[in-house]
């Protein structure tokens, strides 16, 4: 296992499974039984003394002792006791650092208090600050946004990412939540049952089989809509309505429900975020779904990838091709149903349209949702083209849907009925 000069590195994984112990034997806690510990290439427990690694590298723990009497001042200047001289004590330099550090975590107005009566989020902020001030060239945190609010976390892993990217401090972290180490390390380092289970970068390890495997809940994986980063939802078999939810594998390593044998799937015509709630909605009842095709990017292609949906992709800002529409035919053709959400309709998107249209003529149900605009010209931006094809669908049968319950209700029933019907 190896960190990089610089590197914001992250160490995940459950309980007990050996992140502490891995920070401990890299700060001279505890003695491995085999192997080495390097840092800057040289073994810390046999080529550096005490003193020289406590000027190499600083440690902000899980615990750290508050019973005694000291200022928040005095307990960030522990930290510059391996550059302290026995006999003069601490020097204008020293204090001068004690001081920047508390500046930037936000502890020097605390200065005066003391440690023993701060709330548990300054007293994490004050412990980092007293790290901060031991000026090390690698810094190991445990937990280090354990007791902080959601703003204090943010400031803390901000100043940390600073502080190795302009700082050159290589920073070594154990998070426990997934979604902020996959926002902020370069490196992760997944850690099961004592052993390195998963590393390499967060869209590597991050994965819904590797924390399935070393966690043993069931999680979906998207990804971040800003930082583009993986972000893992926690999937409850008690929350929501109740039901029963299988999980199986998805699209790019994510996860997705199947409610019945034979998996009823569902085709949904999306767009620009006109079918999130309905995708959400029927995911979340257990039908499997295919869209597209969608741009790459799209608020409804984002949902689709993170609920596993079987997606046809095109490049940002682009027309359909013939052959995305072909595949899209032929996803239509396949599928139990298609729903064609409030979609604005240009001469872009205009060939899908016309391809439900073809699906419905060959028997397939199909169904527009928003059924008071479905045969409207609010959504026709092709010169009354796409009106004529929805008044068409509507005329070879097509449902018209309210919202995303009616649709739910919609493919329950037709899913039911095929259930009946198929031996």
């Amino acid at each position: 296992m190896e960190v990089a000069p610089g590197q914001f590195a992250g160490l995940i994984g459950p309980n007990a499974s050996g992140k502490s112990t891995f920070l401990k034997a890299v700060s001279r806690v505890l003695r491995p039984r085999s192997g080495r510990v390097l840092a800057g290439g040289k073994d810390v427990w046999r080529d550096l003394s005490r003193l020289q690694a406590a000027r190499l590298i600083a440690v902000v723990p899980q615990d750290f002792p508050r019973d005694f009497p000291f200022t928040v001042e005095e307990t960030v200047l522990l930290g510059r006791i391996p550059f302290v001289d026995r006999i003069r004590g601490e020097r204008p330099p020293d204090r001068a650092r004690a001081w920047q550090a508390m500046e930037a975590t936000g502890t020097l107005a605390l200065r005066d208090r003391l440690f023993s009566e701060l709330a548990g989020g300054e007293r994490q902020r004050v412990v980092l600050a007293k790290a901060l001030a031991q000026s090390p060239g690698l810094l190991l945190l445990d937990e280090p946004t354990s007791h902080l609010d959601i703003n204090h976390q943010v400031e803390i892993l901000d100043l940390l990412k600073r502080l190795s990217r302009a700082g050159g401090v290589t920073v070594v972290v154990v998070l426990h939540d997934l979604n902020l180490a996959s926002i902020y390390c370069d490196s992760l380092h997944l850690l099961a049952g004592g052993q390195l289970l998963a590393h390499g970068t967060p869209g590597s390890v991050v994965t819904r089989e590797n924390v399935e495997a070393a966690y043993g809940g069931r999680v979906i994986v998207g990804r971040h809509p800003v930082h583009g980063c993986p972000q893992v939802t926690l999937v409850s078999e008690e929350a929501g309505d109740g039901r029963d939810v299988t999980l199986a594998t998805g699209a790019q390593g994510t996860a997705r429900a199947w409610p019945l044998p034979g998996s009823f799937r569902v085709h949904v015509v999306a767009g620009g975020g006109s079918a999130d709630a309905l995708m959400r909605n029927l995911a979340r009842h257990g039908y499997p779904l295919s869209a597209g095709p969608l741009n790459a990017g799209d608020t409804d292609w984002q949902t689709g990838r993170a609920l596993g949906a079987e997606l046809i992709t095109i490049p940002p800002f682009s027309a359909m091709d013939k052959e995305s529409v072909r595949r899209a035919a032929a996803m239509m053709s396949e599928a139990g149903a298609v729903i064609v959400a409030p979609v604005p309709f240009g001469h872009g998107n205009l060939p899908v349209l016309a391809a439900a249209v073809e699906t419905a003529r060959s028997g397939t149900p199909v169904a527009l949702m928003d059924a008071g605009q479905a045969t409207g010209t609010r959504r026709d931006f092709a010169q009354g083209r796409a009106t004529a094809l929805l008044a068409e669908v509507t005329q070879l049968g097509a449902a018209l849907l309210a919202g995303p319950d009616d649709a739910l209700a919609w493919v329950r029933g037709l899913a039911e009925r095929r259930k009946g019907i198929d031996p």
